[in-house]
């Protein structure tokens, strides 16, 4: 049964019409309301920022400031439908893991749309993989993203296996877009239920996304690219989102390779909730820490 937290925020959601907000957004032409493009201040209290770029693009790698950190590395790639950049509940679950795992996590400020298309996203994102890897045993790399970075993540994990790149440990995959078609019939199931996105809006902004590519192209809908190869994945999912219709088919076709793939369906959970401070959310994190740490040993 979801918590009393979880229950009032999704009365919130409807209450502000969130599931409208990127349709409203994309009228005004402003994507920019809710972001937070470089760390608060106050992360600079339980972490070391060091700021550098690829491609004209902020990089951020957060690091423990009270202790060495250890073998993990997370590249993580923020959501926000390829349009927004990060907001401060990604720096607050990214203090959070550099906390309690003295790992090391490095966020690009990735190209976004209209101003840019999949293209320009993926040049930095490559770069900054290959960078990576030559730095750290790609066994201690994890590739972690949420909503549009969930989908990046395992598109960049398919192209870099395609391109004989060593692949990450782990992917972790919180909430992921999967196809910017949204073309899966199990999505109007869950339509009616989802207090925080809205079809027709992520279609329109897939497109613009996707740029000359075609949406279905695997490096924009993970979904539809081969499975085999890649690093272990991990998927985290709400009942209440409607990419959990794709999440579901990503698991079935997992299953049918006889790929093993670690999936966590939350009753009742939203979107990307595991950002959030529900008890459900501290649940998730640990959950994910968990992985992590174990991948460790």
């Amino acid at each position: 049964m979801a918590s009393t937290q979880s229950k009032l925020f999704n009365l919130l959601l409807r209450m502000i019409d969130k599931k409208n907000f990127l349709r409203k957004q994309f009228a005004s032409g402003n994507f920019d309301f809710f972001n937070c493009p470089e760390p608060p201040s106050r992360i600079s209290r339980t972490c070391h920022i060091h700021k550098f770029q690829i491609n004209n693009r902020n990089v951020f790698t957060l690091s423990p400031k009270s202790k060495k950190a250890k073998g993990s590395h997370i590249l993580y790639l923020h959501g926000g439908a390829y349009v927004q950049n990060f907001n401060i509940f990604h720096w607050w679950f990214l203090s959070k893991l550099v906390e309690k795992l003295d790992c090391t996590i490095t966020a690009p400020d990735y190209p976004l749309a209209p101003a840019a298309t999949c293209k320009d996203a993926f040049a930095l994102a490559e770069t900054l993989y290959k960078q990576l890897i030559e730095k750290i045993d790609p066994a201690d790399l994890v590739l972690m993203g949420d909503s549009a970075g969930g989908g990046f993540a395992l598109a960049l994990a398919q192209k870099m296996r395609d391109e004989k790149i060593p692949q990450p440990g782990q992917i972790i995959l919180l909430s992921p877009w999967l196809d910017i078609t949204l073309s899966n019939p199990g999505i109007h199931e869950i339509d009616g239920i989802d207090p925080f996105l809205g079809i027709e809006s992520l279609r329109r902004i897939g497109k613009v996304y996707a740029g000359e590519s075609s949406p279905d192209h695997y490096l924009l809908s993970p979904i539809n690219g081969s499975l085999e190869g890649l690093g272990k994945i991990s998927v985290f999912i709400g009942s209440k989102d409607i990419l959990a219709a794709d999440t579901r088919k990503l698991k079935s076709l997992a299953e049918s390779k006889g790929i093993d793939l670690n999936y966590y369906e939350y009753k009742d959970m939203i979107h990307v909730w595991m950002l959030l401070n529900f008890p459900e959310s501290k649940k998730a994190r640990k959950e994910i820490m968990e992985l992590i740490r174990h991948h460790e040993k």
